[in-house]
């Protein structure tokens, strides 16, 4: 029976997603000799995923999701069309792993592709706080998600660029318009007790400087701040820009090769627990960032959900 409570649901096309080969290229530098034999390695110590479902029955009968090698800490991921119940061709393949933070985030978007095989997820997380992330088991979780359902979602990403944030880098806002804004925001916040009035903007806009001192540049040290912005291209919004400070650090290995794991804070809002997401990369010169230091960078965010908030 087809589900009548999935969030809402856009279909691009299949070629305006981000490319899996520079994915791919996070783990190698050959991914065309590389990926196919890494694939069938994978075959001979298979895992299939449930995700959602409790049951077989309850699975896409259209394809498979295989992922392996069994317990490597990379999963390499493929999604096989099925004929007859027989393997027919594979559809997408990917890399994966999973990450040891949860949040709870409901589904408002589900933007996916004609061929059905892959889809970014719209996180709502609450508190107007948005994650854009690659759905790593939509093929068997696509016909459960139900919009006003909470989830538990694990976090992770690979990275394409990392780099570490000076101390005391700071920027200085000059435009009018900006410093009333700044100003304007931090005196109605002060005197609500640090909490945002139901009229903000419109407290906002009838703010008027009362000295010489309230017209003067801002200077803005932005080098202890947790930032997240979302690609802006349909279907690429998991391509990701963050800057965030360290608060884990580990490593794993695949293939022979070191990856390095960071645990980030994706984002703090005020008064609320901090988002986490680990962040893997093979790249020695991304290698010695130390805990509490603050990096920024590139992403390729990917969620798991495994369950329903309990």
């Amino acid at each position: 029976m087809k589900n009548q409570n999935r969030p809402e649901v856009i279909t691009i096309e299949d070629q305006h997603f981000g490319s899996h080969v520079e994915h791919w290229s996070l783990l190698t530098d050959q991914p065309t000799q590389d990926v196919p034999k890494w694939l069938s390695l994978a075959l001979d110590e298979p895992v299939m995923p449930m995700g959602l479902c409790s049951e077989e029955c309850d699975m896409d009968g259209s394809s498979w999701f295989i992922q392996g090698p069994g317990k490597s800490p990379v999963q390499l991921s493929q999604v096989i069309a099925v004929e007859n119940n027989r393997p027919k061709s594979v559809k997408t393949a990917f890399p994966c792993f999973e990450s040891p933070y949860k949040t709870v985030a409901s589904i408002d978007r589900i933007i996916t592709c004609h061929t059905n095989t892959q889809a970014v997820l719209q996180l709502n997380l609450g508190s107007n706080t948005v994650v854009y992330a690659f759905d790593s088991l939509y093929s068997v979780n696509h016909d459960h998600y139900e919009k006003n359902q909470q989830y538990t979602v694990h976090l992770n990403a690979w990275a394409y660029e990392l780099e570490t944030v000076a101390e005391h880098e700071q920027l200085v806002v000059d435009d009018p318009a900006s410093i009333k804004h700044h100003r304007a925001l931090n005196d109605i916040l002060a005197a609500n007790n640090g909490i945002a009035p139901e009229n903000l903007q419109e407290q906002i806009d009838a703010w008027e400087p009362t000295s010489e001192d309230d017209k003067a540049p801002v200077t803005v040290d932005f080098s202890k701040m947790v930032a997240y912005l979302y690609g802006e291209t349909l279907g690429q919004e998991d391509e990701a820009w963050f800057q965030g400070n360290i608060v884990g650090k580990t490593s794993m290995q695949f293939m022979n090769e070191q990856y390095t794991l960071y645990d980030v804070a994706l984002i703090h809002e005020h008064d609320q627990e901090a988002v986490l997401i680990r962040i893997a990369t093979r790249d020695p010169a991304y290698a010695d960032f130390e805990i509490g230091q603050f990096i920024r960078g590139n992403i390729w965010i990917q969620a798991y959900i495994y369950a329903k908030k309990s």
